[in-house]
């Protein structure tokens, strides 16, 4: 049984790296959360630096030797892109296309894409991040929402479901 998580808290987001799983933000019973706790292969955690900004509703993904993670709500909408290297050195990218929270995250190829969320309106925007962590932004999701998931089969990054403020979802891009 791994150590439990340096402090407790909900809305965080996961990514791996090299050898390590970690976890991200969140919000806790202090408030919302910049800790980053990171597991190794041995399933001992430690506590790299923290995020840039605390934030909570963000998500993860990996892309080469990067663990990103992006966007989330830290007193208002973030469009900050968070990355660790297979060493666990912060850096901090060219920032989301627009700022959002309760987005999604997958990983496909040479990429890993950020789609939907919210941030005062739903948004269908994803941008992508390769593996120099340069930013493009691709085909936008064919309907603008939050509260869906991501992940990948092949050669597909997938987004499923989610939610517009009237509709729950079924639609699934890729």
């Amino acid at each position: 049984t791994p150590t439990a998580l340096a402090a407790a808290r909900r809305y965080l987001a996961g990514a791996s790296v090299g050898n390590y799983a970690l976890f991200a933000g969140g919000q806790g019973s202090n408030g919302r959360s910049s800790v980053v706790d990171a597991y190794n292969t041995s399933l001992t955690r430690s506590t790299p630096t923290a995020l840039s900004v605390a934030r909570d509703r963000l998500a993860g993904a990996s892309v080469g030797n990067y663990a990103l993670f992006a966007g989330g709500y830290g007193g208002s909408y973030s469009n900050v892109v968070d990355t660790y290297n297979t060493s666990l050195t912060r850096s901090t990218p060219t920032a989301l296309s627009e700022a959002r929270e309760d987005l999604a995250g997958a990983s496909v190829g040479n990429y890993a894409l950020f789609a939907g969320g919210y941030g005062g309106s739903y948004s269908n925007v994803v941008d992508a991040y390769d593996t120099s962590l340069t930013r493009s932004t691709p085909t936008a999701l064919s309907e603008a929402r939050n509260s869906l998931a991501g992940a990948s089969v092949g050669n597909y990054a997938l987004f499923a479901g989610g939610y517009d403020g009237n509709s729950y979802f079924n639609v699934v891009d890729a």
